[in-house]
């Protein structure tokens, strides 16, 4: 086995091996996520990257609590759920919440986790991914893996048929507002909007997202000074692209690409720290199949997911856009946002039911057939557990029958509970009114054979 010196834990210099069944750039949610992920499957894994020292808040929903919940991590990390509010032209928002974390603590907590995993931690900078060689050359030396995967960021390489939404920075700090109870809220302005969170017992966290060009003609102190009603600027704001962007469409055989590296979420969407866990869970059955060899499937499933994910974030910012934009007439930065990026609703049934995509089961990547749906346009796989495909072929040409005889049929060995839940999502998807289709396109002819 190659050694070599590298930084590990705190930057000391040790002898590490430098041949890993899986190696990733980067050192936040994701990457971690997935060395989580994939050590616990079996893989010897490293992480390259150092950890997050920035100071600063950011929101995590109830899906993402429950998630990283699985790595260990509860309310001792990410605080209790707080109310979130919003003062938005068009919406009415009650009743929602979000945990407020530190994020150097819940990458933190993330680290020792996957130290505990037996992942090998390397603090040092990456240089270069090298899919080919399956090598990442690092400042302070090299690692050579069976697959590598790309976890930095926006700071990760983009590719090709790369997509970005309209120009928007971030500019983020913490400010002296003791007023108000503690939550978060977003607030829409002529400039922009803010995001403002408040722990029980600590200064405020303010951001304010702005058009990156009316940035650089106003400067940062005075679009500060517009979007927050006069607060002093932080000393040392954290200044940052803010923007939907597809980074990557296309994977290269050799190397999975997860988070922001991928897709890089508007922090309007409140998506990005979902995103960042769920693309570790999919990229451990992307990572076994290009391992196993099945580099075009893996390919396949990413491409699809990505392109869906980011139209659809793309299409639902639009909208949120669209609703406030009446409230300030014509100012730039709604305007710009309203329309982008095309007409096409973000819901709606699609034109074609029935596809053919890449699925997850078992762990591990295959072909299935699948029914598009208003709220998955990409295509639901299983209901109650019960495979789409298996219910198709046995009701092909005839109506959704009556609950005895689809439990019959279908799962004769399946809970009530489950039976139930299926039958009912089907009869809300319109079979108990109309016959399961037989022919219609090459999408379905599984189904049919």
């Amino acid at each position: 086995m190659e050694t070599c010196l590298c930084p590990v834990e705190g930057g000391h210099a040790v002898e590490i091996m430098t041949r890993f069944d899986i190696a990733i750039a980067g050192a936040g949610p994701a990457g971690l996520a997935f060395a989580l992920n994939a050590a616990n499957a079996g893989a010897r894994v490293a992480v390259v990257g150092h950890p997050n020292g920035t100071a600063r808040i950011e929101g995590a929903s109830a899906r993402v609590a429950m998630l990283l919940g699985g790595y260990g991590i509860g309310e001792d990390v990410l605080g209790p759920p707080l109310p979130r509010n919003a003062d938005w032209p068009g919406l009415s928002a009650g009743g929602n919440v979000e945990h407020l974390v530190m994020r150097p603590a819940l990458d933190a907590a993330l680290m020792a986790a996957a130290r505990r995993a037996g992942v090998t931690i390397v603090e040092d900078h990456v240089r270069r991914l090298d899919p080919g060689t399956g090598t990442l050359e690092l400042e302070g030396g090299m690692i050579r893996a069976a697959l590598l995967a790309e976890a930095r960021g926006r700071r990760a390489p983009v590719g090709p048929r790369r997509r970005r939404g309209p120009a928007t920075i971030a500019v983020a700090g913490f400010v002296d507002r003791p007023d108000g109870q503690a939550g978060s809220r977003v607030t829409a302005r002529e400039a922009g909007w803010t995001w403002h969170a408040r722990l029980h017992d600590r200064a405020g966290w303010m951001q304010v997202s702005v058009d990156a060009e009316d940035l650089r003609l106003r400067g940062p102190e005075t679009v500060w000074a517009d979007l927050t009603g006069g607060l002093p600027m932080p000393p040392k704001p954290l200044i940052r692209a803010a923007e939907l962007r597809l980074v990557r469409a296309e994977l290269e055989p050799g190397c999975v690409v997860l988070g922001d590296a991928a897709v890089a979420m508007d922090p309007l969407s409140g998506h990005g720290m979902f995103w960042a866990l769920s693309s570790a869970l999919s990229a451990l059955p992307m990572a076994r199949a290009m391992l196993d060899g099945e580099t075009e499937l893996a390919q396949r499933f990413y491409r699809e997911r990505v392109i869906e994910t980011f139209l659809r974030q793309a299409r639902i910012g639009r909208d949120f856009h669209a609703l406030a934009a009446p409230a300030f007439g014509e100012a730039p930065f709604w305007r710009a946002r309203a329309s982008w990026p095309d007409a096409a609703p973000a819901k709606g049934m699609p034109d074609e039911r029935w596809l053919r995509r890449v699925i997850v089961r078992g762990g591990r990547l295959e072909e299935a057939t699948v029914l598009a749906t208003e709220e998955a346009p990409g295509g639901v796989a299983f209901v109650a557990g019960i495979e789409i495909g298996h219910i198709a072929r046995q009701f092909a040409g005839h109506r959704l029958p009556d609950i005895p005889e689809f439990a019959a049929r279908i799962a004769p060995d399946a809970s009530r509970a489950r039976v139930l839940a299926a039958h009912d999502w089907l009869t809300r998807q319109g079979f108990a009114g109309s016959p399961f289709p037989t022919t219609t396109s090459d999408a379905i002819q599984e189904v049919t054979t």
